[in-house]
């Protein structure tokens, strides 16, 4: 009986536990920088623009970094690379917590941090465990995923009340300690390599087409996946030849150039708009929590609806919520502020998440490291850009409306991307 029990055990909804608790990380390290990016102009001086250079360095570091990170990923595999980089994580905020100058911030958190929470980010996660959850990629992934509002809702106040009572680097120490304690000890003992797909023949034909299911490992039949060109193989896969991974590119590259715009600077726009510090950090912390109900449930129907519907119902809800923003949030509205906070949580991340379940249907395992991660440089080119630009933007004509008037139509691009991913699909 006990045999027949531990036969029927996924090792799967372990991986589950341990990606959710690397994307918790990564909302904590995204949605901390709202925080950080006055704390930062207060603490060091300079423009919004130098600031905000802060964490658009930080985006070039994660778009150059995410192939090669994907390569590795697919080599030494998650037990190894997810304990790093959790480890690297803690040397860079703690370093950061003893800079003097602005120019060491861009070294310790730009470069040292950046470098270990993009290997820990969706990309990553994706690849680890979508194999292990072949017929419900969209729920699971969307379980694992709301770590990351999980991470907005603890780490975003936790950083704002630390700063505010005991300063910049106590709040960076701090921070940092929790992301180590949260990615290290158990990845390092529990994770491991996800189960491989199948095998494609140079006819395209799959000659062991298996999957796992969900709740057990009785391996059964499914549908392949159009892993790789019908002459490769997996050894000599070139996800830069793939034209699906660049429409997937620039819808992520628009949705992440769409949020890094606000978002980034959401917290100086609410404080001019006359909404109290904490307030606005509150606010930001209850849209995480929804957030995190929000993303299994999007998962679930773009499971049964398709992924191209949900991503447009998703995408759709963030350009209302800037909309919102620009124009009644002006006198402190409440009112305003609850529709963006309903609006954000439900629709924050899910660009990430569906896209990555997107990729995964398409790709297999043994390239789905490579596909993400080349993928995930949309997300480092939102990082790089988005927040600069609403940076200049600010400092030229002292508000954000027209920034965020541009971010809501990236929102619209990366709607039509991804249905440009659909018609290759029906023309393949």
């Amino acid at each position: 009986m006990k045999r027949n029990r531990a036969k029927k055990f996924n090792y799967g909804w372990v991986i589950l536990g341990l990606i959710f608790g690397n994307l918790f990380v990564e909302g904590g390290v995204r949605n901390s920088q709202p925080v950080l990016l006055p704390a930062l102009r207060q603490t060091f001086g300079g423009s919004a623009t130098m600031t905000s250079a802060v964490f658009s360095v930080s985006g070039v570091v994660a778009g150059f970094a995410s192939p090669i990170i994907g390569k590795i990923l697919d080599r030494i595999g998650p037990r190894y690379m997810f304990p790093i980089a959790g480890t690297v994580i803690l040397v860079g905020w703690w370093a950061s917590s003893l800079a003097t100058d602005t120019w060491q911030i861009f070294i310790f958190y730009s470069f040292i941090a950046t470098l270990g929470h993009t290997a820990l980010g969706s990309f990553t996660g994706t690849a680890v465990l979508a194999p292990w959850f072949p017929q419900s990629k969209g729920v699971m992934l969307g379980l694992a995923d709301s770590g990351n509002p999980a991470g907005q809702a603890v780490i975003t106040p936790l950083a704002q009340y630390t700063i505010t009572n005991f300063g910049l680097r106590t709040g960076f120490q701090v921070v940092g300690l929790v992301f180590f304690l949260m990615t290290v000890p158990l990845n390092f003992l529990l994770q491991r390599n996800p189960p491989a797909g199948p095998v494609i023949d140079k006819e395209g034909i799959s000659q062991s087409n298996i999957s796992f299911d969900p709740s057990t490992e009785i391996i059964k039949e499914d549908t392949p996946n159009r892993s790789v060109s019908i002459s490769e193989s997996p050894e000599t896969f070139n996800a830069m030849h793939e034209p699906t991974v660049w429409l997937l590119l620039l819808s992520r590259s628009a949705a992440s150039l769409s949020h890094q715009m606000t978002h980034l600077h959401i917290l100086a726009f609410f404080v001019l708009a006359g909404y109290g510090e904490m307030q606005a950090a509150g606010a930001l912390g209850l849209a995480g929590i929804i957030g995190i109900v929000a993303r299994p449930c999007f998962g679930i129907l773009s499971d049964k609806m398709g992924r191209e519907i949900v991503f447009t119902i998703a995408m759709g809800m963030t350009f209302c919520a800037i909309v919102i923003v620009i124009l009644f949030t002006g006198g402190a509205k409440l009112w305003a502020l609850i529709f963006f906070v309903v609006l954000s949580g439900l629709s924050d991340g899910l660009s990430g998440l569906i896209l990555g379940a997107k990729a995964a249907d398409i790709y297999r395992p043994e390239v789905l490291g490579r596909v993400m991660g080349m993928v995930d440089v949309g997300r480092g080119i939102g990082w790089a850009i988005g927040g600069l630009f609403t940076g200049v933007m600010f400092d030229l004509f002292g508000d954000y409306s027209l920034a965020y008037w541009i971010s809501s139509s990236m929102a619209l691009l990366s709607i039509a991307a991804v249905w440009g991913v659909k018609l290759l699909e029906d023309k393949s």
